[in-house]
C-alpha cells in the first residue's frame, strides 16, 4: 500500500533557528516542555559533539518515545481489544508498531532549538511536534482507512468469490487503523478506537462465513495434476477453499500440448483454457486462456515436459492478477 504519511525530512533541520552559542544553558535542555508545553507539543532533547548528529538523535528520540507510549497503551488495553474483536496478538501488534514507518516519520516533527555548550564541546537539539497539526493529518488518514474498510466489507450476505480476500485486506487496513486511532489518543485524547473495533468484529464475522466458499478445479489433459495444482494454489492464496465436485463454483480447465515445427530444437506448444462457473446460476463468471511455445534440444518428449512446466509457471504468474481484477481487489 502506498505510504499514507508525509515523511519529515532531516532537511528540516536546516531550517531550524540559528544555533544559540550563549554561555547560559537554556531551560529547555533539562526541561523541554518549559519552552513547548506538553499540552500542545511533544518534545525530545538529545546531545552530541556535532550539531547534525544531535538534531538527528533528537528526532529519533521523539519517534522512539512515541512508539514506546503506543506499545504500552496496547499492553494495557489488551483485554479491551480482545473484547472488541481485534485480531492481532499483543506480540504481533507490538512488532507492527516497531516496524511502522508512520511512527518513524512523525508528521510535522522539526528541530526548534539548538544550543552549543562550548565549554564541554556538546551540542543540544530540541525536537518538537505540534499535536494539533499532527492530529489533523492522522485524522484525515484514519478517515480514509475507515472508508476503504467499509467499501471492502460491503459484500452480499451470502458468501461469494472474493469475500474472504476482501475481508483479509480489510483486516490488514484495520490493524493500521487501530494503530492510528491509538496515535490520536496520544495527540488529542480522542477515542476513535471505538470506530475501528466494530469494523474489525464485522469483518471477522464475514471472514468466518466466507471460508465456506469452495472452488472445484477440474482439469482435462493434465499431467500428474500439475496444472490443477497451479490453479488451486492461486485460488487458495485469495482465500478460497479447494472443494470437491459438489462445490458451488467449478473451474473447468482444458490443457492441450501439441508438437510444434522443429527449428534448432524440438518444440511444443501448450494451450490452457479455463472457465469459472457458478453452478447455482449456471453462468460462467470468469474466463482465462494462455498459449505459448517451449523448446528443448534433447527431444520431443522433453519439449512436451517443458511445456507443462511452462504452463504451470505462466498460470502462477498471470492468473493471480486476472482473478484479483475479477474480485475487484486491485
Amino acid at each position: 500500500m502506498k505510504k499514507l504519511f508525509i515523511a519529515f525530512a532531516f532537511a528540516a533541520a536546516a531550517l531550524a533557528p540559528a544555533a544559540a552559542q550563549s554561555k547560559a544553558k537554556p531551560a529547555w535542555v533539562d526541561k523541554p516542555y518549559s519552552a513547548y508545553p506538553d499540552t500542545l507539543y511533544i518534545s525530545a532533547v538529545s546531545s552530541a559533539p556535532e550539531r547534525a548528529v544531535a538534531e538527528k538523535a533528537a528526532l529519533g528520540s521523539l519517534a522512539a518515545s512515541f512508539k514506546q507510549f503506543i506499545t504500552n497503551r496496547i499492553t494495557i488495553s489488551d483485554s479491551e481489544r480482545l473484547l472488541n474483536g481485534v485480531s492481532s496478538s499483543e506480540t504481533n501488534m507490538s512488532q507492527f508498531i516497531e516496524s511502522s514507518s508512520a511512527l518513524d516519520t512523525l508528521i510535522r516533527a522539526e528541530i526548534k532549538e539548538t544550543w552549543n555548550d562550548t565549554k564541554n564541546k556538546v551540542w543540544y537539539a530540541l525536537a518538537v511536534m505540534d499535536k494539533r497539526k499532527c492530529a489533523a493529518l492522522y485524522n484525515d488518514e484514519l478517515d480514509k482507512l475507515i472508508r476503504e474498510i467499509k467499501v471492502l466489507i460491503d459484500v452480499p450476505d451470502e458468501p461469494a468469490p472474493g469475500t474472504a480476500a476482501r475481508c483479509k485486506k480489510a483486516l490488514e487496513l484495520a490493524e493500521k487503523a487501530s494503530l492510528y486511532a491509538l496515535v490520536l489518543s496520544r495527540l488529542d485524547g480522542g477515542g476513535r478506537q471505538n470506530e475501528v473495533y466494530p469494523l474489525i468484529s464485522k469483518t471477522k464475522a464475514l471472514l468466518d462465513k466466507a471460508k465456506n466458499v469452495a472452488v472445484y478445479v477440474r482439469v482435462a489433459g493434465d499431467v500428474n495434476d500439475r496444472v490443477r495444482s497451479a490453479f488451486a494454489s492461486v485460488f487458495s492464496g485469495e482465500g478460497f477453499k479447494i472443494g470437491g465436485s459438489n462445490s458451488r463454483f467449478v473451474m473447468d480447465v482444458t490443457v492441450s500440448i501439441e508438437d510444434a515445427p522443429k527449428t534448432m530444437y524440438f518444440n511444443a506448444r501448450y494451450t490452457v483454457t479455463a472457465v469459472l462457473t457458478d453452478t447455482k446460476t449456471g453462468s460462467g463468471i470468469l474466463t482465462y486462456s494462455i498459449s505459448e511455445r517451449e523448446s528443448h534440444p534433447a527431444g520431443q518428449k522433453e519439449a512436451n515436459s517443458r511445456a507443462i512446466t511452462g504452463a504451470q509457471r505462466t498460470i502462477g504468474k498471470t492468473f493471480p492478477p486476472v482473478l484479483r481484477e475479477y474480485l475487484n481487489l486491485d
